[in-house]
């Protein structure tokens, strides 16, 4: 078929199968026909809106009128039917229709509730459908619209069993599914039977999400036993478009005969003709006519249906006649015909009665060997014929190799060979293309019909990087940084590689190294470019990091007071040659030894600073106090005033320990039960609750050497 634009144009979508029954407005014998059924409907486009309130449905009302009260629905869903419903809100809703068809079509409400003979009528299952997600622009008929009370939002056709994958076979189970439209007063209904897992979707296969689901229909050829196909138009309303098709067959005419033609229109059609061919149409405006050849169709001719839509849409289907007993002629071989250079073909000609080549010859068979077209003629009383074929000369091949002319050892390419027809290499593969490693030398033999050529190509080794690099000094105690810096290269990509297992990328890197000897590497790998080949560049033993000495000491003993005053100080520093001590007495302590004996002359505390460094040069300083007690010493009264007069109101040691240090109060009575005790010697006890009295006593310290001394005695408490 084809189609010519002389009005809005109808979306080639829309076009449905057209059956040989449907003949151009064909009204159905029974009370009404089922044509198409929207399945999975398309509500997406409206936030909320259910899958019930969009499905439709179209058919064709038969020879008696239709009250909407007397037509029921028994849907394929459980949903109960629910009346059809025609008031303000259901003529607001066809005027919101109505506007959106761009094409010349209107959807109207019945009269009074009542559908006339021969209507085409659409069901809407709720007026609260989805304006926006169903098309009615390209409407080009009238069709009477009805719509069931609202109140059904689930489906009332189920939709699809296959799964989310899509597949070109449905994949789910077998769901079998009726909908019928009953007429009651005449006793008399319409069904439409099918199976979900059958239903197409918007792809053309089976399967997928909700989305492309959607639009998937079903499309009823009638009379007679429904046959459905599966559809899938996208989401647009199911209405009937503009269709035509020619019946005629089969389509051999006698040469000056006549041949009845036969043909069907669908949809708005509001004029029909035939057209083509140079003989006579009988009655070119009907779908039945007679066509007699003219005098030249004496080998077959073209004639074309066409009908048009109140639109002015024009839409055709062809026809093409075979002419018998006419004169007829062609040559063997077909053409076009290829030569190789210095060869001839034969050509022959079948066919009626005279023959006359375009060389002038006219024999059946005759050897050509020149490029250009050769033509035959044959005539007789029905006309001439002629045939022609083109005859081309052909190259011989000319074998030729491109491809990369430099690889390193792994880099990988690939050769194309071209002037020939067929190609076989000297590794023995075939085809034009060849997959290489390396550099070498390749060898194609190129074929064609008119024989082979041979090519070599050469690809040599690629070319090695050589990256270089710059550096800070590579030598200096530990951590020791260097700062290294190298020049970008194009389409190179660059990492170094210090020899303490870290690595970077920057064309300048600062890196510390912990103490040791190290390797540098800049490696250099080209990116998309195998003709340079990665390479790496090694400075051996370049940095060396000199281990930095650990100042730190101990002491013998760890505390002392002037009991005794002798400390022994040991440095225990690590990697260090020599020590440095100064110990801020008077004098100060200068010294050199890695051990020394020190007699404190006077309790304090003093700064000692020890030096540790080594033959590189590499120091580390500490810096310490170390504090020497007076002689552990205790003075303890032998009476006390409790009565808080701010003069000798407590029982307390006073020490000559200083700082922080364990201690001990015990206060007995006569009895000897001891009433107090108390770690804090220097706060004492108070004599709260006890009478005056004589009380003895018990006080313990430990000293900064961690002995523990103690003293006893009696007290008296006088208030």
């Amino acid at each position: 078929m084809y189609r010519t634009r002389t009005g809005p144009w109808l979306n080639a979508a829309l076009v449905v199968l057209v059956g040989n029954s449907n003949a151009y407005a064909q009204i159905p014998t029974k009370c009404l026909e089922i044509e198409r059924v929207l399945v999975d409907a398309c509500n997406s486009a409206c936030p909320g809106a259910q899958e019930g309130e969009n499905e439709m449905f179209r058919f064709k009302v038969g020879p008696s009128p239709i009250s909407l009260n007397d037509l029921e629905a028994d849907w394929a869903t459980q949903n109960a039917f629910l009346g059809w419903i025609q008031n303000a809100t259901t003529a607001n809703l066809t005027a919101q229709l109505n506007a959106t068809i761009t094409n010349c079509g209107l959807l109207v409400e019945p009269l009074s509730g009542v559908l006339p003979p021969g209507a085409s009528v659409l069901g809407i299952t709720s007026t609260d459908m989805c304006v926006a997600g169903n098309s009615f622009a390209g409407l080009s008929d009238t069709l009477f619209v009805i719509y069931q009370t609202p109140g059904n939002s689930l489906g009332h056709f189920k939709n699809t069993t296959n799964g989310n994958a899509v597949t070109n076979t449905p994949s789910g189970n077998s769901d079998n599914r009726v909908f019928i439209l009953y007429v009651v007063s005449e006793q008399c209904a319409d069904s439409v039977a099918y199976d979900c897992r059958e239903l197409v979707n918007q792809l053309g296969s089976y399967g997928g999400g909700s989305t492309v689901n959607d639009g998937s229909s079903l499309q009823v050829q009638w009379p007679g036993t429904p046959v459905v196909s599966y559809v899938n138009d996208g989401c647009q309303a199911p209405f009937a478009a503009l269709g035509v098709e020619i019946l005629t067959g089969p389509t051999t005419v006698e040469c000056g005969g006549t041949i009845q033609l036969e043909a069907v229109a669908t949809g708005n059609v509001g004029s029909m003709f035939w057209s083509g061919g140079t003989g006579v149409i009988s009655t070119p405006t009907l779908p039945v006519t007679a066509y007699t050849l003219g005098a030249d169709e004496v080998s077959s001719t073209n004639l074309s249906f066409c009908v048009v839509s109140a639109c002015g849409d024009t839409l055709c289907d062809t026809i093409e006649l075979e002419v018998s007993g006419g004169v007829s002629v062609a040559i063997s071989p077909e053409g076009p015909i290829s030569l190789c250079p210095g060869a001839s073909v034969e050509l022959t000609a079948s066919g009626g009665p005279s023959i006359v080549w375009n060389t002038g010859e006219t024999a059946a068979t005759i050897s050509v060997s020149t490029a250009g077209p050769v033509s035959v003629s044959a005539s007789n009383a029905c006309g001439t014929a002629t045939d022609e074929v083109e005859i081309l000369l052909s190259a011989g091949p000319d074998a030729a190799i491109t491809g990369p002319t430099a690889l390193c050892a792994e880099a990988t390419g690939e050769l194309i060979a071209s002037g020939g027809e067929s190609y076989t290499w000297n590794t023995g593969a075939l085809g034009a293309g060849l997959s290489i490693t390396g550099p070498g030398t390749y060898s194609v033999t190129a074929t064609n019909e008119c024989g082979s050529d041979i090519a070599s190509f050469t690809v040599t080794p690629g070319s090695a990087l050589a990256p270089s690099f710059t550096y800070s000094e590579p030598t200096g105690c530990a951590p020791h940084c260097v700062e290294f810096s190298t020049a970008a290269l194009e389409d190179v990509e660059l990492r170094w590689t210090f020899g303490d297992g870290t690595t970077a990328e920057s064309l300048t890197v600062e890196h510390c190294f912990a103490a040791g000897t190290f390797d540098v590497t800049l490696s250099a790998v080209p990116s998309g470019y195998s003709a340079l080949c990665a390479a790496d560049t090694t400075l051996f033993s370049l940095v060396t990091a000199w281990p930095t000495p650990v100042a730190q000491f101990i002491t013998d003993p760890l505390v002392t007071s002037m009991d005794a005053p002798d400390v022994r100080f040991t440095s225990t520093s690590t990697d260090a040659d020599e020590v440095t001590w100064l110990l801020s007495t008077t004098p100060i302590v200068d010294t050199t030894t890695f051990s020394f004996v020190h007699p404190f002359q006077a309790a304090g505390c003093y700064t000692l600073e020890l030096r540790a460094t080594n033959v590189h040069g590499c120091e580390d300083d500490l810096i310490d106090e170390y504090c020497v007690e007076e002689a552990f010493a205790m003075w303890v009264p032998n009476a006390f005033t409790p009565n808080s007069d701010g003069i000798n109101d407590v029982f307390a040691a006073i020490t000559s320990l200083s700082g922080s240090y364990k201690a001990e109060l015990q206060v007995f009575d006569r009895w000897g039960s001891m009433i107090f005790s108390t770690a804090d010697i220097v706060s004492g006890w108070d004599g709260s609750n006890t009478m005056d009295g004589v009380y003895a006593w018990r006080i313990g310290a430990q000293d900064r050497q961690g002995k523990w001394r103690e003293r006893t005695g009696h007290v008296v408490l006088i208030r």
